[in-house]
């Protein structure tokens, strides 16, 4: 992922992408009617958010229509991946082992919960051979990589 920007994500953004990715493109006050604190929240507040987000290359918005439908840029693996990376990153120096032994030490982790992580690791393993192509290499070229 060398290269790759990274996008900080917050947790109202999150939200709003939530609600974007599960009912697809919307207005602001659609937006507004649908997040936890129905109506609590100002118009401009979420206006400003969504026009943030734009901005950030989150969110984009329609101008066909009087009133902006506002409609995701990144799907719902591609954000959870940037979060969790950073993640990863800055609580755990990238290791996700440290993670994993991390969630077992203080009991979020069950050891079901490894065998079902361990079972899917292994039917990935078990696809991604059977997807990849072998090719014949040289003595040579196995040495090198």
């Amino acid at each position: 992922m060398a290269g790759r920007k990274s996008i900080a994500i917050t947790e109202r953004q999150f939200e709003v992408l939530g609600l974007l990715w599960e009912h697809g493109p919307m207005t602001v006050r659609e937006i507004r009617k649908r997040l936890p604190r129905r109506g609590e929240v100002p118009y401009t507040t979420v206006l400003g958010l969504l026009q943030n987000m734009e901005r950030a290359g989150l969110v984009a918005h329609d101008a066909a229509s009087a009133a902006h439908r506002y409609h995701p840029l990144l799907s719902r693996q591609q954000a959870t991946g940037t979060l969790l990376g950073d993640f990863l990153k800055r609580f755990f120096r990238g290791s996700a082992q440290r993670l994993v032994l991390g969630l077992v030490d203080t009991r979020h982790l069950s050891a079901e919960d490894l065998r079902e992580i361990e079972s899917q690791l292994s039917q990935e393993s078990s696809s991604a051979t059977r997807e990849t192509p072998t090719r014949s290499r040289s003595p040579r070229s196995r040495r090198q990589s």
